[in-house]
């Protein structure tokens, strides 16, 4: 019997190299890189199994973690526990699962919550039943945790290496944004990849836009209604019977604001900090936060509230022929058409179904082409009202309001430390500027709180946790790349680390186009430089090269490959912030072509060492 610490006295006590005697190295060391939630559910496991081998009368009633092993059903029908398994870039899919593991866990359940960069795919043939949550990142890619396992349960080589499920239930839950072409595709693609082995689903897959929240809530109880029938009608009996719904607590007081209740902060700064002749417009923001009781974190986001501009709305209005001061109903409340388009409308975006449901209003061959073949490259400069000027359909207001979808909070990267500016919140951001053969297009919350708003004005906001990005405890030294507006965080590490005192050191690697126009807080970051703070920094502005040849942050990178490797095994931690398209993707190119030349390891050998910086949070991305 494996016994827990707290059972185990002075004079029972084994050094692991008996133990391992016993039982076997292997099986030691697999028990020691079990999480604390593992370990309990197997040391009570453990002792209930004993008791049905032997008879011995083992007390497991005197464990709160045993008896919680047991209670779900009889030992004899539920041998595995369940598997809660999360995809998340940015923690919502962590937290549906872990509210789903403690919905579970209350309905006497045994559930196991794990990261889907914690599992292998064979070990799903662990577990009674196979629950995930997954978000989708990018255009149609698996959050970062995700990639190793997405690939191997997903890809024809891994298809090959699959174990078969078929006595393994699921269930699969997507949160996505259906303006882009692959929406939750990860999602999507675990699904298919479990019903392929075998699995059996619990219900239909639920797939999520923007809006989540009350979907996700009830994919929750559903799921755990339905885990509770399929166990009872294994065990021949109900299992704790109706469904026990929990209340969910915040966090902390800090957490009062949020997109549904957000605060109305006071704007205090715009200031553009990209010269004249820059390609970009790149703007500091500074909103008063002061009696707010908002606290933030280096790393977290500023979530935005905002409204499409009135020029946007007019237009709407007059491709359709329709009235601004007409009643409509939004979520069962009477409002204006004025008003809905203008503060609960995503106007700036294109989403699927809003092709397919025009479409079931007017038909129109190049709407049809777009729906079918060419969405993905639509979406990259076009809005809603681009489709109403190729459809030209005859709607009334209450159709206009059931077809669109509500707008999303936008999230920036705060550049600003809480220790160094008190009572402010700092954003940088670009304003987003397209163009198209049927006008120019602006970004919603670019241009809202560069153009639209002055200062003194009010503005809703609230703090989006990102526990995926964030400062190591300690003195830890760390890498930053972030190009563009990208250094927003990095600036509020550098502040952070400076009001501390803390003397861990710090290696930035900025880029831009020019170094005129484009050296985005310069006097801040050479005074960093010159204190100490900042410990190295690396520039390439792309465009200044005198015979014409680009240099990126990722060839920066690689001239310094012998002095990056020396950091990353002193135990430093490496960011990047930004583009997720190209400069996230060619930054990780870099970086294992580094592990490979420097560390004398083999492209596999890089790539495993590459997963452990992301499994000990030395690999962070927060990339858009």
């Amino acid at each position: 019997m494996i016994k827990r610490p707290s059972d185990v006295t002075a004079k029972e006590q084994q050094p692991i190299g008996l133990a391992s005697k016993v039982i076997g190295e292997e099986l030691i060391s697999k028990i020691q890189n079990l999480n604390t939630q593992e370990l309990s559910w197997l040391s009570g496991y453990c002792m209930g199994l004993l008791d049905h081998r032997k008879g011995t009368g083992v007390d497991v009633s005197s464990s709160s973690v045993a008896t919680s092993a047991v209670t779900a059903t009889d030992e004899a029908t539920q041998t595995k526990p369940v598997l809660v398994l999360y995809a998340s870039q940015t923690g919502n899919a962590q937290n549906i699962a872990e509210k789903l593991e403690q919905s579970l866990s209350a309905n006497g359940i045994e559930t196991i919550l794990k990261s889907s960069l914690d599992i292998k795919v064979k070990e799903l043939t662990h577990y009674s039943a196979v629950l995930v949550a997954a978000s989708t990142h990018g255009e149609g890619e698996p959050p970062d945790d995700a990639i190793e396992f997405h690939e191997a349960l997903t890809s024809k080589k891994g298809a090959k290496k699959r174990p078969k499920l078929d006595d393994v239930k699921h269930a699969v839950l997507g949160l996505g944004d259906s303006s882009y072409e692959f929406f939750c595709q990860t999602a999507k693609d675990f699904e298919q990849a479990l019903a392929d082995s075998g699995s059996v689903a619990l219900l239909e897959p639920v797939l999520c836009d923007v809006d989540y929240d009350e979907a996700a809530d009830a994919w929750v109880t559903q799921v755990t209604a339905s885990l509770k029938d399929y166990l009872s009608s294994m065990s021949g009996s109900v299992v704790d019977g109706a469904v026990n719904t929990l209340a969910v607590q915040s966090e902390s007081s800090e957490q009062v604001y949020d997109k549904n209740n957000p605060f109305t902060a006071t704007v205090e700064t715009i200031q553009r900090i990209t010269g004249q002749g820059s390609p970009k417009e790149t703007y500091h923001v500074e909103i008063d936060i002061s009696d707010s009781g908002i606290i933030y974190e280096p790393g977290d986001s500023l979530g935005i509230i905002a409204h499409n501009k009135p020029e946007l709305v007019a237009e709407v209005l007059s491709l359709l022929s329709l009235e601004a001061s007409e009643s409509v109903t939004y979520k069962g409340q009477p409002t204006t058409l004025q008003s809905f388009l203008t503060e609960k409308a995503e106007l700036t975006l294109v989403n699927k179904q809003s092709v397919k449901s025009l479409l079931e209003i007017s038909a129109n061959d190049e709407l049809q082409k777009i729906h079918d073949e060419d969405f993905g490259g639509f979406i990259e400069n076009h809005q809603f009202v681009d489709l109403l000027h190729l459809a030209k359909p005859t709607i009334t207001a209450q159709q206009l309001v059931d077809l669109l979808k509500p707008i999303n909070p936008r999230l920036y990267s705060i550049s600003s430390s809480l220790e160094e500016t008190p009572d402010d919140v700092h954003l940088t951001l670009n304003h987003v500027v397209t163009s198209n053969r049927l006008g120019q297009r602006y970004g919603l919350a670019s241009h809202f709180l560069t153009q639209s708003l002055e200062e003194g004005d009010g503005v809703g906001i609230f703090i989006e946790k990102n526990p995926k990005f964030k400062l190591p405890l300690g003195e830890k030294p760390i890498i930053m790349v972030g190009p563009g507006a990208g250094v927003a965080p990095f600036r509020a590490f550098l502040q952070h680390r400076d009001a501390t005192d803390n003397a861990g050191k710090n290696w930035l690697f900025f880029g831009n186009p020019y170094f005129n126009t484009d050296f985005l807080y310069q006097v801040e970051i050479q005074s960093y430089l010159k204190s100490g703070t900042l410990s190295k920094l690396d520039l390439a502005f792309s465009r200044d090269a005198e015979n014409g040849d680009k240099v990126y942050v990722q060839q920066k990178l690689l001239e310094k490959s012998a002095e990056v490797w020396q950091w990353l095994e002193q135990g430093a931690y490496f960011y990047v912030c930004g583009d997720m398209h190209r400069m996230a993707k060619d930054v990780e190119t870099a970086l294992l072509s580094i592990i490979q030349t420097q560390g004398g390891k083999s492209e596999a050998q890089a790539k495993q060492y590459l997963k452990q910086l992301k499994l000990d949070n030395r690999y962070q991305r927060d990339i858009y």
